[in-house]
């Protein structure tokens, strides 16, 4: 018999440490497929094996209904090029795997993104002198999604765990696309 408490811990905490336990990793692998999810595996910064909860890789999550809005959101074109931003920066190399890449200084990431200022979110007169403030603000959304791990204060950007549950057709597209995404500035 599966455990839900634990599949209902490894949802909230995102991430949980790989349990000691055989009896209790069985358990959890269990709980993982009575729900058809699996159990991915996530490395810390500190490169500790984690575990967390994904997508089968035959089901795409879907809330039933085309257009609700409760389950399904479009991001603004400045959290999703600032994705595309970290993206490139943490994968320099598109023939290595996405997830975990390597960390990425932010002051960088934001010195590429400031050229698409205009064309994103275009500002005049005093304004225009908080040009960085909405790519500050798309980090901390995508750190609070998952798609980049928490801020630890020391000025560097890695993708978080959700970056790991992408499917291989989505890393194909990123590959595919892969010199359209915002590109570190050269010196």
């Amino acid at each position: 018999m599966s455990d839900p408490y634990l599949l209902a811990r490894a949802r909230a905490l995102r991430t949980v440490p790989v349990p000691a336990d055989r009896a209790e990793l069985a358990r959890l692998r269990r709980a993982v497929d009575d729900v058809e999810r699996r159990l991915v595996e996530a490395v810390t910064p500190d490169g500790i094996q984690e575990l967390m909860a994904g997508w089968a890789p035959d089901v795409e999550p879907a809330s039933g209904a085309l257009g609700d809005s409760d389950a399904h959101r479009t991001a603004s074109a400045v959290r999703l090029v600032t994705l595309a931003c970290c993206i490139r920066h943490c994968w320099p190399d598109p023939s290595q795997p996405l997830y975990p890449g390597q960390p990425a200084a932010q002051e960088d990431v934001i010195a590429s993104l400031v050229p698409l200022q205009d064309t994103l979110a275009p500002r005049k007169g005093v304004a225009a002198l908080g040009q960085t403030a909405h790519f500050l603000k798309a980090l901390r959304f995508l750190r609070a999604c998952g798609h980049l791990l928490a801020d630890v204060g020391d000025g560097m950007i890695r993708l978080g765990p959700m970056v790991a549950l992408w499917s291989e057709r989505d890393v194909a597209e990123l590959r595919s696309g892969y010199d359209v995404l915002p590109a570190p500035r050269k010196e």
